[in-house]
């Protein structure tokens, strides 16, 4: 530290370290260091939520409108929902007639009465992927409105966008918890209650409430507020699309310019350049000049006169701008650039297999760390509250299933799942469980196919207990047990 340095520490201990920090700085990283060229670069040290507050409902906005009107969202948001859900992250819960319970009110449980269970964690997943947030609401019923309903339990869902839930109601509440954007919190930092509109802002006729006195109040337990956490302490979700949005409308802004540079190139123009146009034989009523080209025309022009062609210039390489931009949209939205765009000209069973193991990651990571333990579990917990008054729940338990991934070779991949049962990787229950079965109804399901096999005596090459894999009999002291089970013969080992 030399004089100046020690003086102005004297005078001012802020200012001093701030000097030392940027004089370390010059000594350590690059991407820390002031340079010349970058002045313009601003990067405040935020927080959370300070980034998110004045953005969100922009962003919000421009996303629904690319997802309408760009296909490419479109497709990008269906291909994630068809990953991250399918057709339903299934329960599998064990207990005396549980299940039963489960899947009539699974069939029903939708409060707007338009989807069952699945449906609604698909739309919740859509939402959430377009708005940045969506909110589930837990609504207990009467049981008189439950039976009008048919549901086995009385608890239904709601699924809300979170244009529902107002950035601006900010400040302290009656009871001394403190409010931020809609979220009201405890003085330990746990939520304790969501301040919902009653309409939803963008519809005619819709309350723009920011009061709390116009909103409604729902306690945190009957919320399932589904957003990614990027930052701690982050209170508000931010759309999918958010770093790529600049990249979409770039993209539409040049296939744009593109398309009228086309049209402008496909008009052919023709000027008529002589001593006196005016003297020319050419012209409509009016007397101006004209010259109308037609296919096959061969037309005698007066002496003197020489024909002028417009000819506009080619269009840059539209192609590979594109296929740049959508490669990155792809890689800011976490899909690969053939399930985007659908373009499979370059694709092999390789480069498949290596975008989908990547894309497979992503996908079971939202699945089991933002899906299952903060949508599936929480409706497992209000479900067992709502249904404890008619049935006994206790040790009731349940396993997720998410769906499971289409294979790319199901030669190779059946290949490899028996080997690695056979070589103890897994056992046969995880090897069902990851082509998206339940290992429990399928051992039923197989159990009952030999059976009736049995019963009527048929031999099929599908039946590994009879046919090996390369088509030989098997064992043929167990054949002739087979036989015996189902003629009720006696037995009688072959020589």
């Amino acid at each position: 530290m030399n004089v100046l340095d020690r003086l102005i520490a004297a005078v001012s201990p802020s200012a001093g370290l701030r000097r030392a920090r940027q004089r370390d700085a010059i000594k350590n990283y690059a991407a820390g260091k002031p340079r010349l060229g970058q002045k313009y670069w601003r990067a405040p040290n935020s927080g959370p939520n300070t980034e998110i507050e004045p953005s969100l409902e922009l962003m919000r906005s421009r996303a629904r409108q690319m997802v309408r009107d760009n296909p490419y969202a479109a497709r990008a948001v269906a291909v994630l929902v068809a990953h991250q859900i399918g057709v339903g992250i299934t329960a599998r819960i064990a207990g005396d007639g549980v299940q039963d319970a489960w899947d009539a009110w699974a069939a029903k449980c939708d409060h707007d009465g338009l989807h069952d269970l699945s449906g609604i964690m698909a739309l919740a997943a859509r939402t959430m992927a377009e708005g940045g947030e969506a909110i589930i609401r837990l609504r207990m019923v009467s049981p008189a409105n439950a039976r009008k309903r048919g549901l086995a339990v009385p608890l239904t869902l709601q699924v809300m966008e979170g244009d529902m839930l107002p950035l601006t109601v900010i400040g302290s509440a009656r009871n001394g918890n403190m409010i931020k954007n809609g979220v009201e919190f405890a003085p330990d930092g746990s939520r304790v209650a969501y301040h919902l509109r009653k309409h939803h802002p963008g519809e005619k006729g819709g309350v723009t409430a920011s009061l709390t006195s116009e909103l409604d109040r729902v306690p945190a337990e009957q919320i399932i507020h589904l957003f990614r956490v990027l930052r701690p302490g982050q209170i508000r979700g931010v759309p999918d699309f958010a770093p790529v949005l600049l990249r979409m409308k770039q993209l539409d802004d040049y296939e744009d310019a593109t398309l009228e540079q086309a049209k402008a190139q496909s008009l052919l123009g023709v000027f008529i350049t002589g001593p006196d146009p005016l003297d020319a034989p050419l012209g409509d009523d009016s007397g101006t000049p004209a010259f109308e080209l037609y296919p096959g025309m061969v037309h005698n022009l007066p002496g003197g006169s020489e024909p002028k062609f417009l000819q506009p210039s080619g269009s840059g390489g539209f192609e590979p701008f594109a296929m740049h931009q959508l490669l990155a949209i792809g890689a800011g939205l976490g899909v690969t650039y053939d399930q985007m765009t659908g373009d499979l000209r370059q694709a092999n069973y390789s480069s498949l297999r290596a975008g989908k193991i990547e894309f497979r990651r992503k996908v079971e990571q939202d699945q089991w760390q933002l899906f299952v333990p903060r949508m599936c579990m929480p409706l497992w917990d209000a479900w067992k509250r709502a249904a404890d008054v008619l049935m006994r729940m206790d040790g009731a338990s349940v396993e997720w299933q998410p769906p499971h991934f289409e294979m790319i070779d199901p030669g190779k991949e059946i290949d490899a799942a028996i080997a690695s049962v056979r070589a103890g990787f897994a056992t046969w229950d995880q090897a069902v469980a990851g082509f998206g079965l339940d290992p429990v109804k399928q051992a039923a399901e197989i159990a009952k196919a030999n059976a009736r096999f049995d019963e009527l005596g048929l031999i099929l090459d599908v039946d590994p207990r009879r046919v090996a894999n390369a088509g030989s009999a098997q064992d043929a002291r167990q054949n002739a047990a087979v036989e015996i089970a189902a003629t009720g013969a006696a037995f009688q080992p072959p020589a």
